[in-house]
């Protein structure tokens, strides 16, 4: 399943009338630009310091001659079904079926930053390989396997240094039972949790000294503070910049909230995905491009996983409340669905179109459709408190 959906996706880059990183506006792979992406990754510093995706990627092209279009593609695709897989076993592992892993990963194939991965402005670059990592992990921390969960996070780390910033929301779904007792019992339980971030340090260290990176430090830190002027710096940035944190967090984030589940394990995931929300939403948005929907796409880690387990049960009651409804109400709440879609078509097709957003790709339908849904899901939340009034 994952192989189908993951050719589907390489078919939707690599259609004519479409703009992505993987073909020149036609049929063709774009062997030069994605030999210059890998090339621009391996040389530029804040990039060299992420080497594993590139390193896979050079081998391709090395070892077994690949051109690196084809390289490009073969390593990113195959990591993103592995990362379905691996997303799969991580449902089952929190206790889902068969049937809600396999729509739980068919909603991670579906979320914006992974539909649309190769698409300008996404440009989806080392997030497959962290993915892979960091759903290996969890993997392990859910099974309580820690010298697994160490292993994968610290290499998570090194594939992409933000996903240091799931570890607030792991810190909280490994205590949330744990009463407290003394500062020291409280350390020693959560010493492992801390390894990766030793382990990467010690990396990065070695890394910069051996390739003379310690000068360009400080010179990133002041060019990523600049990028936050850049992302609200005139209208158009600014509806880029609150479109793209929409698109990638806003059916989820509705979901979650309402359809909060009452299971303790679901609630701790769903409280864990808003930990870091909150904390990696502000970080984007003032050290990085902001119209790059996938780096706010970290937190649906905790999400995806479970979205089946959270969400279906509460929404069938939702639509079978609704459906036992009068008739002049079912009209009531048809006409308000009806209505907001003419805002939706406007807000989509007029204002952000307008503005030159969503051209050659699918950007602009996908908003409508998932405004549409979320739509569904609001009006179905008035279902329950109107029955119980």
């Amino acid at each position: 399943m994952a192989i189908i959906v993951c050719g589907l996706i390489f078919g939707m880059h690599m259609l004519p009338a479409v703009d992505s990183m993987l073909n020149e506006n036609n049929l063709k792979i774009s062997h030069y630009f994605l030999r210059s992406q890998i090339d621009y990754h391996a040389e530029l510093p804040p990039f060299a310091r992420r080497p594993l995706t590139t390193l896979i990627m050079y081998a391709f092209i090395g070892f077994l001659g690949v051109k690196a279009g084809y390289a490009f593609i073969l390593v990113n695709f195959s990591l993103l079904v592995l990362s379905g897989y691996l997303l799969y076993r991580l449902s089952l592992t929190l206790k889902a079926s068969r049937r809600q892993a396999i729509i739980n990963m068919l909603m991670y194939f579906g979320s914006f930053s992974i539909l649309f991965a190769f698409f300008p402005p996404v440009f989806t670059y080392d997030e497959p390989l962290q993915y892979c990592f960091l759903l290996a992990s969890l993997i392990y921390f859910f099974t309580g396997k820690r010298l697994g969960f160490v292993l994968f996070f610290s290499l998570a780390m090194i594939a992409r240094e933000t996903s240091v910033l799931l570890l607030p929301a792991l810190l909280y779904t490994e205590n949330r039972k744990i009463k407290w007792i003394s500062i020291w019992f409280y350390i020693k339980r959560n010493l492992y949790l801390s390894l990766p971030i030793l382990i990467y340090v010690i990396y990065l260290v070695i890394f910069m000294y051996a390739n003379n990176l310690f000068g360009d430090a400080s010179t990133e830190m002041t060019r990523r503070w600049s990028c936050f002027l850049e992302n609200f710096e005139s209208k158009k940035n600014a509806l880029e910049s609150l479109v793209s944190i929409y698109l990638t967090l806003g059916f989820f984030t509705t979901a979650s909230i309402l359809f909060r589940s009452p299971k303790n394990q679901l609630r701790s995931l769903t409280t864990a995905f808003g930990v870091t929300v909150l904390i990696n939403t502000p970080i984007v948005i003032l050290s990085a491009f902001a119209r790059e929907s996938r780096l706010f796409a970290l937190p649906l880690l905790f999400i995806w996983p479970i979205f089946t387990q959270l969400f279906y049960p509460n929404f069938m009651q939702k639509w079978k409340n609704f459906l036992s409804q009068s008739l002049s109400y079912k009209t009531f709440m048809a006409v308000i669905f009806v209505f907001c879609t003419f805002g939706n078509y406007y807000f989509c097709y007029k204002i952000y179109a307008g503005f030159g957003l969503g051209e050659n790709n699918f950007f602009t339908e996908y908003l409508f459709i998932m405004n549409s849904f979320i739509l569904i899901l609001v009006l179905l939340s008035f279902n329950k408190k109107s029955i119980e009034a």
